[in-house]
């Protein structure tokens, strides 16, 4: 007699089991997409996100020649979508270790594993291992918390 359970390790005791490769896949992706969020907000002089301040770039009025040679093509500016989904996977990633959350940032901004492995010390399987679970955790953090996470969000905009 054979019974419909959902198919999970047996005594592991943890969440992560109960977690599709296609949603560790699409926080990935999500992860990606928002460090190129990050890299396309607007910079201030000291080159870190500019925040509220205006995205104009500083005139020069002196002449018409020092103006063209300041030129240079900007970056498309991120969506309000975009920025949101940034601003709720910056407050998932406090749900995960320190170690976790380095891993999963750089991964996510295209460092290479070689240079992870040296960086950590440890082979790729042990940080693809380490990798997939930080992953896992962030889905499942979402899946627990997104509505709390959400709701951090909405105050942390209402402060400012």
């Amino acid at each position: 007699m054979q019974t419909d359970t959902p198919t999970t390790r047996q005594g592991s005791g943890n969440h992560a089991s109960f977690i599709n490769a296609e949603a560790v896949k699409q926080m990935a992706n999500r992860l990606q997409t928002a460090a190129q969020t990050l890299q396309m907000l607007p910079r201030s002089s000291a080159g870190c996100p500019a925040g509220a301040r205006s995205g104009w770039p500083e005139m020069l009025r002196h002449s018409r020649f020092a103006i063209e040679k300041t030129r240079r093509a900007t970056p498309p500016r991120p969506s309000p979508q975009a920025i949101d989904d940034l601003d709720r996977l910056a407050l998932l990633m406090w749900d995960l270790t320190a170690r976790q959350r380095q891993l999963v940032w750089a991964r996510a901004c295209g460092v290479r594993w070689a240079e992870l492995c040296v960086r950590h010390r440890r082979s790729r399987a042990t940080m693809n291992r380490d990798y997939h679970k930080a992953l896992s955790a962030l889905v499942l953090a979402e899946r627990l918390n997104g509505s709390s996470a959400v709701r951090r969000v909405q105050k942390i905009h209402l402060d400012i």
